[in-house]
């Protein structure tokens, strides 16, 4: 779901700062922590030092800038633990945006180069570097003009920015055809009578029936974690809603999200949701937990849809239409995901009441949620895409 498109909600004066939110925030935290790239958070220190440059010359402003970014300190999770709410949305985004580089980095200041930018308020530098492992890589740093000096809008290794490998190709034009004729072997499987689909479908439904009081209970219960970290996002402090919409911003730019989107292509925006919806959350990640006897699928879904859920506690609102186009990206995606969970039980249950030997059955009750998957998110990619593109 794209919810940096959301449109901005009323925040409370003084709102409350529940201890849930803090230590599910510094969860997450965590989790960034232990993810590749992520190692660290800016320290208060190196923060201070950056706000206290106000340099006229960018090329000198783009050096400190490094050298500010060399410095930064870990900030550890007993640390981010101890934060309150407030102080806490001001460190995650730098996790997830900014994080610093890993001890042993090194940065040729003396092999600056300039790199040309539409806006002249803008400038754009490079500096070649090592990462550890003796890496090559390359620093990028982007610098605005505020009031009267360059300030840093970012610093980072430009591999970690750049779109490679399937995201990259997702950009294509031919991606984007693929996906048109993706979509409508679909809709000719859909409603061609006796296809394979169709047959899909209908055993789906009778699994689920057979499990209807599960699936119900797994369904409901996760659109209740949802709509707990909706109602926390509404109870978080004010400088919250920065933190979170930079965070989602970079997710989405890091997904190319960003780029499709931009570019005005509803067909390339369409495909790149669906790889990331279908291919990446619910096959690679969902559907693996699940298949591991279901249990992990569903500590991670009440954690992940938990969190999800905040962002829109903080921007939600808006227009009705807005809402309504809201409401049914949420209802297509969120029940998506959540079928496939509630397989991860199906297959449980079908080995916890007839033992190991019905495993594969119970796998085959799982597999049978991915084509109920597939058509939702192929649906929900287009609406959503449509939607934002072009404004209905």
């Amino acid at each position: 779901m794209a919810s940096s498109h959301l449109p901005r909600s009323l925040i409370p004066e003084q709102p409350a700062r529940p201890t849930l939110a803090r230590f599910l925030l510094s969860v997450a935290a965590l989790i960034l922590l232990s993810l590749g790239g992520l190692t660290s958070a800016q320290g208060p220190d190196a923060r201070t030092a950056s706000e206290a440059l106000r340099l006229t010359d960018a090329g000198d402003a783009a050096d400190a800038a490094v050298r500010d970014w060399l410095a930064r300190t870990p900030l550890g999770f007993d640390q981010l633990a101890s934060l309150d709410a407030e102080q806490l949305c001001r460190e995650l985004p730098g996790l997830v945006s900014q994080p610093p580089p890993p001890p042993g980095t090194e940065v040729n200041l003396d092999d600056r180069v300039s790199r040309p930018h539409d806006d002249d308020l803008v400038r754009v530098f490079t500096y070649s570097a090592v990462r550890p492992g003796d890496q090559l890589d390359v620093v990028e740093v982007r610098l605005a003009w505020q009031d009267d000096h360059w300030a840093t809008q970012s610093v980072g290794f430009l591999s970690m920015s750049e779109l490679k490998g399937v995201r990259a190709w997702l950009q294509t034009p031919t991606a984007s055809w693929l996906f048109v004729a993706f979509t409508l072997l679909l809709l000719w499987q859909l409603f061609t009578r006796g296809s394979r689909l169709r047959r899909w479908l209908g055993d789906a439904a009778a699994v689920i029936a057979e499990h209807r009081r599960l699936v119900s209970i797994t369904v409901i219960g996760l659109y209740g974690v949802f709509a707990l970290g909706v109602t926390t996002g509404t109870a978080l402090p004010e400088s919250c809603d920065v933190a979170v919409l930079e965070i989602v911003n970079s997710a989405i730019t890091s997904l190319g999200a960003t780029q499709a989107y931009g570019s005005g292509d509803v067909p390339r925006a369409a495909v790149t949701t669906f790889y990331q919806n279908f291919l990446v959350v619910t096959v690679s990640v969902t559907f693996t937990l699940a298949a591991i006897l279901g249990v992990p699928a569903y500590l991670y879904a009440i954690f992940s849809f938990f969190v999800q859920g905040v962002p829109f506690g903080l921007l939600g609102g808006g227009e009705p239409a807005q809402l309504l186009v809201l409401l049914i990206v949420i209802l297509l995606e969120l029940t998506a995901y959540f079928l496939v969970v509630a397989g991860g039980g199906m297959l449980l249950a079908t080995v916890w009441r007839r033992g190991f030997g019905q495993l594969g059955t119970g796998f085959r009750k799982l597999l049978l949620t991915l084509p109920i998957a597939l058509l939702l998110l192929t649906a929900g990619a287009w609406f959503e895409a449509a939607a934002l593109i072009l404004g209905f």
